[in-house]
């Protein structure tokens, strides 16, 4: 009877997620020489090609694309399997501290991952913005925190960096008039800094009428054509554009966000929520949005 290895399998999704044999042998811990190798044998095994390369990146064949669904089924009830007869004797619950917007953007995936692999650790998320969340008294008590590059905290491992962008509702005009009207992030937030600092390099006039820690909030009152924001392209949503003769005017630059890990002895389920939010974070790359 042929059997195919599951490990084999994870190493077939993470290429089929990140194109490429490296970026895959680092997600799933391994050197780039054994994923090849897992490759080779899983293609001898099913006697089929399961990728093919176009430039740099490599993309699923046909019959790559069938074996997609499958794998991911096998690879999930395989973890669900083994974590339905062992016991984690390790930590019970795991405390994060992260901005709003980015645990909007890119924290659910990571949950909803951890969650199918350790659904008897607790994660507690508390979201603030970065200067909020380095001032906190209880710091130390968080086992990692997501905060801007630009925190001043030791230590900080760079997760994405990313162009800033002027944002405005679609159809709207109001970054147009005499005095800007801008919608920001609370004081402490560095997007809110870089875009008043490129304001102020040509005495843009401008007045503030909304601040907010509130993402769904701060998107709603710039779709209804009050004001105008900044962020990534990834803060894009329904109703919202580029601002673009305001990009080529007052470009804002770019942010880093970085990761404050706590300790250096991790448990096997902190380990593991790390490495997740590690790969979400980094998924579409430095510079991802051009």
């Amino acid at each position: 009877m042929i059997a195919i290895d599951p490990d084999f399998l994870r190493s077939f999704l993470a290429i089929s997620d990140t194109g490429s044999y490296g970026a895959a042998a680092k997600r799933v811990n391994k050197t780039q020489s054994t994923v090849s190798a897992q490759m080779k044998r899983l293609e001898d095994t099913l006697g089929v090609t399961l990728f093919e390369k176009a430039g740099r990146r490599n993309f699923l064949s046909p019959e790559g694309l069938r074996l997609l669904h499958y794998a991911k089924s096998i690879v999930r009830l395989n973890e669900e399997t083994v974590n339905a007869f062992r016991r984690v004797e390790v930590a019970s619950a795991i405390k994060i501290g992260m901005s709003d917007d980015y645990a909007q953007a890119f924290l659910t995936p990571v949950l909803k991952r951890f969650t199918q692999r350790y659904p008897q650790v607790e994660v507690e998320v508390l979201t603030a913005d970065t200067r909020e969340l380095r001032e906190r008294a209880d710091l130390d008590s968080f086992d990692a925190i997501v905060v801007s590059a630009n925190s001043r905290l030791d230590g900080l491992e760079i997760l994405r960096r990313d162009r800033l962008y002027w944002i405005g509702g679609e159809g709207c005009h109001v970054h147009l008039e005499e005095r800007l009207p801008l919608a920001l992030w609370s004081e402490g937030c560095n997007w809110r800094a870089m875009g008043l600092a490129a304001l102020a390099q040509t005495n843009r006039d401008y007045r503030i009428v909304h601040t907010t820690s509130n993402a769904p909030l701060l998107r709603s009152v710039v779709r209804e054509g009050l004001a105008v924001t900044i962020g990534p392209k990834w803060y894009l949503g329904a109703g919202l554009v580029l601002l673009e003769d305001m990009n080529r005017t007052w470009p804002p630059g770019e942010d880093s966000v970085g990761l404050k890990v706590r300790s250096n002895e991790l448990s096997e389920p902190l380990e593991v929520f790390l490495n997740y939010l590690r790969s979400c974070f980094r998924k579409e790359g430095s510079f991802a949005d051009g």
